[in-house]
């Protein structure tokens, strides 16, 4: 069956000539049945009758058709008129039935041609809808018009495209940030690797091997967490203890390797034996090592980075201080934004800060920035102690 027949427009056009053509024929099939009904036959009197003479009371047999010569003259006209009426009739039928079938025609170029502009925002709705790709979903019907039916149906297609194309950004975002996450630990593992391939000592080949070995678990840790997040979105931090004194050195140690092969001095400025606050380590860890790598990427050789803790009664705070080659101050605002990328960011893919932000402030904490051109940066994480620190 050729796809015309097959459209929703043609079964409509179909449809209503037919409601048509059902309300015309039964309208002059009854016009035609009524003038039928009203056609009689004149009554011809003819034949003998028997009837009685008025005057001498006999009784004679005559020809009726002599007695009523009048009628006789009045029903022949009357035949004449029932022939010409019956002569119309026919007419009518053979009229009313090539009426019909042109009635049939119109009613159906009609339909298709109503159908076709009551369906044009289907047409409109297919259109974009073949539009889309996998990897562009920013286009949107927005039909105008009346609220109708076709308004609503359009409105609900552009909220489902909003949807996908929030789940299609969330799941880009996921890949990049996962492919950022896991560059930091795969660079420190590989550092440490090859420093400890080169070693001449065993003391350096196991310092080495434990740094590896903490890097490769912390991996583990988070791919644990962004297959958590895959399924689940956002996943829920798990708050207990955390030492950023001692995460602090741990970080240090993991990137001594890093730094060392550009030539850097990496110093971890930290007193206090211990600074405690309530979050979940693995991530804070990203944060402040996010911080470090791209401060190990961007300072120039042989400068120096510092990673310094400090507490204070109501906020713990983690600096990354570098010497390199500055932020302008119109960037402030915009450096924590994703795929921010700064002049000399080199390599870099623009979510580490976003990163840092976002793991920051969902423990209550902030992160910000004191940097000039060519003077180096400041990068300050913030984070609440805990309450009975506070009192």
């Amino acid at each position: 069956m050729p796809r015309i027949f097959q459209s929703i427009r043609f079964r409509l056009s179909l449809a209503f000539s037919l409601v048509v053509f059902s309300v015309g024929t039964m309208l002059v099939g009854g016009i035609y049945l009524y003038q039928v009904n009203q056609l009689d036959d004149p009554v011809v009197p003819v034949g003998q009758v028997v009837i009685k003479n008025p005057r001498t009371g006999e009784f004679i047999e005559t020809n009726l058709q002599a007695i009523m010569q009048d009628e006789i003259e009045r029903a022949i006209v009357e035949q004449i008129q029932v022939n010409a009426y019956r002569d119309a009739l026919n007419e009518l039928r053979k009229a009313s039935l090539s009426g019909l079938g042109v009635l049939f025609l119109v009613s159906f170029g009609t339909g298709w041609i109503f159908s076709g502009w009551t369906l044009r925002p289907v047409d409109r709705i297919t259109g974009v809808a073949r539009d889309i790709t996998a990897t562009d979903l920013s286009r949107r019907i927005a039909l105008s018009g009346p609220d109708d039916e076709f308004k609503s149906l359009a409105d609900t297609f552009d909220a489902m495209l909003d949807r996908l194309q929030g789940s299609f950004e969330d799941q880009r975002r996921f890949v990049h940030e996962a492919s950022h996450e896991l560059r930091n630990p795969l660079a420190v593992a590989r550092a440490n690797l090859e420093l400890a391939l080169d070693g001449d000592s065993e003391e350096e080949l196991r310092a080495a091997a434990e740094i590896a070995h903490r890097s490769t678990g912390r991996m583990t840790v988070l791919v644990e967490d962004l297959l958590e997040q895959a399924r689940a979105g956002v996943p829920e931090l798990k708050r207990r203890p955390v030492d950023l004194a001692r995460l602090g050195r741990e970080i240090a140690a993991d990137f001594a390797a890093p730094a060392s092969e550009r030539q850097l001095k990496l110093v971890a400025e930290i007193d206090a034996e211990s600074v405690i606050v309530h979050g979940d380590e693995p991530a804070i860890r990203r944060s402040i090592a996010n911080l470090v790598a791209n401060a190990v990427r961007l300072a120039p050789e042989s400068s120096v980075v510092r990673i310094a803790v400090e507490s204070s009664p109501d906020c713990a705070e983690v600096k990354v201080i570098d010497e390199g080659p500055g932020i302008a101050l119109s960037d402030h605002d915009a450096v924590f934004e994703r795929f921010w990328r700064g002049s000399d960011a080199g390599s870099g893919s623009g979510l580490g800060l976003s990163i840092v932000k976002r793991i920051v402030e969902r423990h209550g904490g902030t992160a910000t920035v004191q940097s000039e051109i060519g003077q180096g940066s400041t990068f300050t994480l913030r984070l609440p102690v805990p309450i009975e620190r506070q009192g």
